[in-house]
């Protein structure tokens, strides 16, 4: 029986969300330091708020873009996947001898008749 080939999106879409939640908490953490100069003011910034006040929008939406460009790779996937599962089940059934039918026999005068 044929088997599902594994999908080489969802590795990536795995790595690809991992690192957007990271950034979008990351720029949500900026934004609010920014909310509030009074605290922001009174330590250095750190090195990755820098780059989330520079660069955050930018990442936020490259990483969104990569999440749509791999989910859509993997339904297509997915779905040529299963098509090519589908026939290769019909080909095995198809190439495997068909059982005959036995041939039913004729009643005999009057059996189960009225």
């Amino acid at each position: 029986m044929p088997r599902p080939r594994t999908n080489p999106f969802y590795a990536l879409l795995g790595i690809v969300g991992f690192a957007f939640t990271i950034t979008a908490s990351s720029y949500c953490l900026s934004v609010l330091r920014g909310i509030r100069p009074a605290t922001a003011q009174e330590a250095t910034p750190h090195p990755l708020e820098e780059l989330m006040d520079r660069h955050g929008t930018l990442l936020l939406v490259g990483q969104l873009a990569v999440l749509a460009v791999a989910t859509c790779g993997a339904i297509a996937f997915d779905h040529f996947d299963g098509l090519r599962l589908k026939r290769q089940r019909r080909e095995a059934t198809a190439a495997q001898p068909q059982p005959t039918a036995p041939v039913p026999l004729k009643p005999t005068s009057g059996a189960g008749q009225p």
